[in-house]
């Protein structure tokens, strides 16, 4: 390969990959679009309404975790909905980590699913 090829091979790959980090950061533009959180104050106050929820469920009696079967089925359930950030394993509504809210029994999805 001559010199003038090598640097036509060069530049073809270099536009490559240009367009490719093109496509890259549109499709992650259009993701970071569908499964945006809420804010941060939305979510501060949804945790503080689950730990008061979780304490006071828990001082009536109750037990705290939810069996592991009942946890699997509400977790295959947002693992269909279309809130759910699988990327992040959260609520998009709530922004809840749903590995740990799925265990916790007082808990209930913010879309009523389970």
């Amino acid at each position: 390969m001559n010199k003038a090829d090598l640097i036509k091979s060069l530049q073809r790959d270099r536009l490559a990959r240009v367009e490719l980090r093109q496509k890259i950061t549109s499709s992650d533009s259009q993701v970071n679009t569908q499964t945006s959180m809420p804010s941060m104050t939305q979510m501060i106050g949804n945790l503080t309404s689950s730990i008061v929820n979780n304490v006071a469920s828990v001082a009536s009696g109750n037990p705290l975790t939810s069996s592991d079967e009942e946890a699997k089925r509400r977790l295959s359930i947002c693992n269909g909905c279309e809130f759910f950030n699988s990327q992040q394993q959260r609520c998009g509504k709530c922004g809840c980590k749903m590995a740990v809210k799925t265990y916790l029994r007082a808990e209930k999805c913010p879309v009523g699913k389970w």
